[in-house]
């Protein structure tokens, strides 16, 4: 036979249930820095053509052909006339970056980071509350005695059924009267 939790019991569970959901919630802060250090580093990374065999061989190829085309217009321009330090030139070379070169870019893309990582800290944050307020009501309820007490816990109404999704058309009608 189960034996009943005592109030003691459940207060000292509640308790418990409490101080692990402050506990996750500082997880889910820490968790969304390392998140955005994590992107940082990902963003502030630069490849350098010698840590890849392929990317290796493709500059080398490069180098070459550019060797070859600055002779050509060396000895071009001295056909020309052209005195050398007057001449046009040609280059190549590696880039290790793409996007992220761009000061602009990296501004915008933190930004959406940043905003993705506020959206799922909060989802986290709200998840850890749930489960803590479900396993807080399992404790609680066990030590309800009426029906009406336990039916009163089910008429409680969710946030979606408070708060329903936006359209653009229901927008549209609320500033215009369009529909």
């Amino acid at each position: 036979m189960t034996e009943t939790m005592t109030r003691t019991d459940r207060e000292t569970l509640i308790k418990i249930a409490r101080q692990r959901e402050r506990v996750a919630k500082s997880e889910a802060k820490e968790r969304a820095a390392h998140l955005l250090s994590d992107f940082e580093a990902q963003m502030d990374r630069r490849y350098s053509y010698d840590e890849n065999a392929v990317w290796e061989k493709a500059t080398e190829a490069v180098n070459a052909v550019v060797a070859d085309a600055k002779k050509a217009i060396a000895e071009e321009c001295r056909r020309l006339g052209i005195p050398a330090e007057f001449a046009p030139g040609i280059t190549a070379g590696w880039y290790g970056r793409g996007r992220n070169a761009s000061k602009s870019e990296r501004v915008e893309m933190r930004r959406i980071a940043q905003r993705q990582i506020d959206a799922a800290e909060k989802s986290a944050r709200t998840a850890i509350e749930r489960r803590s307020v479900e396993i807080q009501e399992q404790i609680m309820v066990s030590g309800l005695t009426s029906d009406d007490a336990r039916s009163f816990l089910e008429s409680m109404p969710s946030a979606d059924t408070l708060m329903p999704a936006l359209t653009v058309d229901g927008i549209k009608a609320l500033i215009g009267g369009e529909a």
